[in-house]
């Protein structure tokens, strides 16, 4: 029984979309309830690269499209139960915690904020001239490319202090916040705010975008809290 979402139960009936293969239903228990595809089992689940990736997108729209009626805890993809009974077990166990944490999370939403590194962009060329035979030649060569590794090691380190201070910045500002592991091409800061202050948080964007020259910041939509369970 593959599982979605937990949240409380709702008072009205929500809008469900359809599943991944199959209609969605929701299993109540104690104040809590699940978002489960009853007919849709682990080892149903696709396993080609192409079909897989579309399945992750229906679970992650889903959750977005219950996320705009309640909120709710969103569970990652690949989640199933045996049976609706294991659910109500397992929901009866975790009641308190799940309760709290819908307590807590309500109103919010999570943003992410991305910031693209950008590429050096000197007053004079980046290219060092082609080899000169000469010996005069061969020394503006090196000189040349001397320089062209001196500038790219300050663009690098004046990144990594704009993005330094900007974590500072936000960790101050923004106490609920999470930290992606860094990848080569792009950094990702995760923060949970309540929806109302989503204005505030896109003006705070530009002022973090005229600080931080050697970055490409964007800011996306309100989701679930997926990393703050």
């Amino acid at each position: 029984m593959y599982t979605y979402a937990f949240f409380k139960t709702p008072i009205s009936p929500l809008k469900l979309p359809p599943g991944i293969k199959g209609s969605l239903e929701i299993i109540s228990f104690y104040g809590l309830s699940a978002l489960v595809e009853p007919n849709l089992k682990s080892h149903d689940l696709p396993d080609t690269d192409e079909q897989l990736i579309q399945a992750i997108l229906i679970h992650d729209q889903i959750i977005c499209a219950i996320f705009e009626q309640t909120i709710l805890l969103p569970l990652r993809f690949g989640i199933c139960f045996h049976t609706a009974a294991s659910i109500s077990e397992h929901l009866a166990l975790h009641q308190q915690d799940y309760l709290q944490k819908l307590e807590q999370f309500q109103g919010k939403a999570e943003y992410c904020l991305q910031g693209v590194p950008l590429e050096p962009t000197p007053n004079t060329p980046t290219q060092t001239p082609p080899i000169d035979s000469s010996p005069q030649r061969g020394r503006d060569y090196f000189l040349a490319k001397k320089q062209l590794h001196q500038r790219q090691l300050e663009h690098q380190h004046q990144q990594t202090q704009e993005w330094q201070q900007l974590i500072n910045t936000i960790s101050q500002s923004y106490p609920e916040t999470r930290f992606a592991e860094s990848q080569p091409n792009r950094e990702r800061i995760y923060i949970l705010i309540p929806q109302t202050q989503a204005i505030q948080l896109q003006e705070q964007l530009n002022k973090w975008q005229d600080q931080s020259l050697h970055w490409q910041l964007t800011l996306g939509d309100a989701i679930p809290p997926y990393h703050f369970l």
